[in-house]
């Protein structure tokens, strides 16, 4: 007789096994990213399911796609919210201006490689199909193929390289990975960096360098004084000259407080 937790493990591998048998062509991870000239990534990522599998033995879609979520390795963070249409339920996480630094995770990355940008997403079965590996290993790689991947990346330069299945238009890679069909081990691209700026142009958008604009500004108001001070210097007295010192009259005269001098008349006739 089995015992509870033996039946338990029998009912689950019976349960994955029913799952794994309706899987074919459920499981979709949709992404659009573009990466831009400033070292970020904006994009979308949509990770569904079809319905019908996630409703297998009378479960709601959300703990449905909560159960199978967890085969999925973690994907980069962002803002997430619902998705949902006439046949599929999942996720669609958002990404805006994201730094490199914060969007590699276990199942994609993007990195800048000196004058690099490095796309990769492994494709590697060890990494998908998890919870339903607890039953049997050979699931992990039944579960990879039933998977579907339709990948874009938009590059700020040209594309150097890209992994057997991607077309290139232009500055985008694309690859479209269909269910039941054998996958490759990664999906990968590389292409041109444009160049970061240069340290000086850097100290002076922060503000770290020899602040020239001042400087220059400074020097014009010096010298737009020095021009007015020299034009100051030589503009022209009043006409005339300068008054006499003290107030003197300036024709001749008695000097106040001296008596006049008479003028005798002729001498009279004796």
């Amino acid at each position: 007789m089995n015992t509870g937790p033996e039946r338990i493990r029998i009912l689950r591998g019976a349960v994955c096994l029913v799952l794994l048998a309706a899987l074919s062509g459920c499981m979709q991870l949709n992404a659009g990213f573009t990466v831009n000239a400033d070292d970020t990534v904006s994009g979308q990522l949509l990770l569904t399911a079809e319905r019908k599998v996630l409703t297998l033995n009378n479960r709601t879609v959300e703990a449905g796609f909560a159960e199978l979520r967890q085969n999925i390795p973690t994907l980069p963070v962002g803002p997430e919210t619902r998705y949902e249409d006439a046949t599929h339920f999942g996720s669609q996480i958002n990404y805006r201006n994201v730094p490199l630094a914060q969007f590699s995770s276990e199942s994609l990355s993007i990195i800048r490689d000196g004058d690099r940008y490095v796309f990769a997403l492994p494709l590697d079965p060890k990494k998908y199909g998890g919870k339903v590996a607890e039953q049997d290993p050979q699931n992990q790689a039944r579960f990879m193929l039933l998977m579907s991947f339709e990948i874009t990346v938009t590059f700020p330069g040209r594309v150097l390289d890209v992994s057997t299945g991607g077309q290139v238009n232009d500055r985008t890679v694309t690859w479209r990975v269909n269910p039941n069909e054998e996958k490759p081990t990664e999906l990968r691209a590389v292409a041109e960096a444009p160049p970061r700026p240069s340290a000086a142009a850097d100290s002076e958008d922060t503000g770290g360098g020899i602040p020239w604009l001042l400087i220059a500004a400074g020097t014009v108001v010096l010298l737009l004084v020095a021009v007015l001070v020299v034009l100051l210097l030589r503009r022209p007295g009043p006409a005339g000259g300068p008054a006499p010192a003290g107030g003197a009259p300036a024709t001749g005269g008695p000097t106040p407080g001296t008596p006049a001098t008479t003028n005798p008349g002729p001498p009279g006739v004796g």
